[in-house]
């Protein structure tokens, strides 16, 4: 037998046993020591898009062979330190766990892991929680991890691949990714339906009219989506040279000889994105959909983009998917155009304030299927109504929690969080934590105007509280200073569903 496949556990190196405890001890060492090196690395390289760090993201949580739980241990508690002499929270990579029933739950081999994780998540945001268990990716080699549902961010979950040589190989997420996403702007098509159907005299019709609407946007989506995809793989392969050597993408067979670039970008997902669903809904029935009205019309939506994806997927044999969109600027560029063309409308572009004749002005469209940041909703109603839409997605999505200061410090809480989710069929689930650093003295938790140690204050032109946020799924520095105007806002009308007194609804 190769030395490589024997085990660190295995009970011929236990004969000598100091020897295996300080082997044992310096080999933790090093891979923690490790770890540091990645998460320094990957916080201080400045590559992409010229002044940017590398998006970077790690799926871990499943291995139960002891070297692996070591890794996935250094990985967690390497996030808890945090970077820097000040300890700060990890900008990348993005850790992903891969909750997995009889694998990491509780009284599973990998729990430990688990509770690290959840312990990680309060104070640093990752890692995410990623379902191994949703309906919509079933089918997967359990022996072989590469198939198992993995992501790289909030909306870059690829779906089965149908161009994969195999079906052992269809579930396979290597080499693979979102390769052009378009967005429909879902609260224009609702106010030229309604501005239709009262053309026509017809309002109690403006649901159908709206759907004969998007009908039309989506398959106009798919158009400009395969226009892309085909100017994409005209180019030639030495225009990225680096991303077919290295299975960056993914090819089978020799496809790279015999097909050029398309025989690896076909096995990426053409994504049909969506945004504000929520402020739609309002146009449409004068409800989102936290109300039952709302919601059957929302998924009577979802519906057509999840079957058009299916449709195309079949017709043109690439991998078009439903794509819950992110919207990092378009959430704000697409609510400026829109409220310059129709002026401000109750619930959409402002909300009343209860008890007061003003008005609460927004500055951007809700995400995707989210429901608003504003709604004042305890946890477990918010992954209730949001795990109604996230099935329809196979291209990406993501259900948040906003947590406060105060359930931040109850791991219980948190797991109990994550165990709603995973047991709602959520696909994707994540934490959201504020997360304040004192530049000055390394203070780190909520600060206000200042911080509460030394007193230190953010003056013009020279900041000394970094306030990181989870805006649009990756964590992106100081949210006041990296973002715009639109996605600024959101964060501040975000209500943090804890702060409400919460029956706790699993036992822990």
């Amino acid at each position: 037998m190769d030395i490589k496949d024997i085990s660190i556990t295995d009970e011929r190196y236990k004969a000598f046993e100091k020897a295996y405890k300080y082997a044992m001890d310096m080999t933790k060492k090093e891979t923690y020591q490790a770890v540091e090196g990645l998460f320094h690395n990957l916080n201080s390289l400045q590559s992409r898009s010229g002044n940017q760090l590398p998006f970077s993201s790690i799926n871990y949580g499943t291995c139960t062979l002891e070297e692996g739980r070591m890794v996935t241990r250094a990985l967690l508690e390497a996030s808890i330190d945090g970077v820097g002499k000040l300890h700060k929270t990890s900008i990348f990579p993005c850790g992903i766990f891969q909750k997995k029933k009889g694998v990491n739950d509780k009284g599973s081999k990998n729990y430990d892991l688990y509770k690290l994780a959840i312990k990680s998540t309060s104070k640093r945001l990752y890692p995410n929680y990623v379902n191994c268990d949703w309906s919509g990716d079933q089918g997967y080699n359990e022996d072989d991890p590469r198939t198992y549902p993995s992501t790289m961010g909030c909306r870059t979950y690829s779906s089965t691949d149908i161009n994969a040589p195999d079906e052992a190989h269809s579930h396979m997420k290597d080499g693979r990714g979102n390769i052009a996403p378009a967005t429909i702007i879902l609260p224009t098509l609702a106010m030229e339906a309604r501005k239709k159907a009262s053309h026509d005299g017809k309002e109690e019709y403006v649901v159908d009219y709206f759907m004969d609407i998007l009908a039309k946007a989506i398959e106009d989506c798919k158009d400009e989506l395969i226009e892309r995809f085909n100017w994409i793989c005209a180019q030639n392969k030495n225009s990225a040279k680096f991303m077919y050597e290295n299975n960056t993408f993914y090819s089978y067979n020799n496809e790279l000889e015999t097909e050029g670039i398309r025989g690896a970008l076909k096995h990426g997902t053409l994504a049909i994105g969506q945004l504000g669903l929520a402020e739609a809904l309002q146009i449409l029935v004068g409800c989102d959909h936290t109300e039952p009205k709302g919601m059957e019309v929302a998924k009577k939506i979802e519906e057509m983009f999840f079957n058009k994806c299916k449709e195309y997927k079949e017709q043109y044999k690439l991998n078009f998917g439903n794509y819950y969109t992110p919207a990092e600027n378009l959430s704000f560029t697409a609510f400026k155009k829109f409220k310059k063309k129709y002026g401000d409308i109750k619930n959409v572009t402002y909300t009343d304030i209860e008890g007061s004749e003003k008005k609460d002005y927004h500055e951007f469209f809700t995400n995707s299927m989210h429901v608003p940041v504003w709604k004042k909703i305890d946890p477990f109603e918010k992954i209730d109504i949001e795990s109604q839409l996230t099935g329809y997605s196979r291209a990406g999505c993501i259900t948040y929690v906003e947590i406060d200061e105060r359930t931040q410090n109850n791991l219980k809480a948190l797991e109990q969080l994550v165990d709603y989710a995973m047991e709602k069929d959520i696909p994707y689930f994540a934490l959201n934590v504020s997360s304040d650093t004192c530049l000055s003295c390394g203070y780190q938790g909520q600060i206000d105007n200042e911080c509460p140690v030394c007193g230190a204050y953010d003056t013009p032109g020279h900041k000394m509280i970094q306030r990181l946020r989870r805006v649009t799924g990756y964590l992106t520095n100081d949210y006041e200073t990296s973002f715009n105007k639109g996605k600024q806002d959101e964060v501040k009308h975000r209500f943090k569903h804890t702060s409400l007194d919460i029956d706790w609804k699993a036992d822990s």
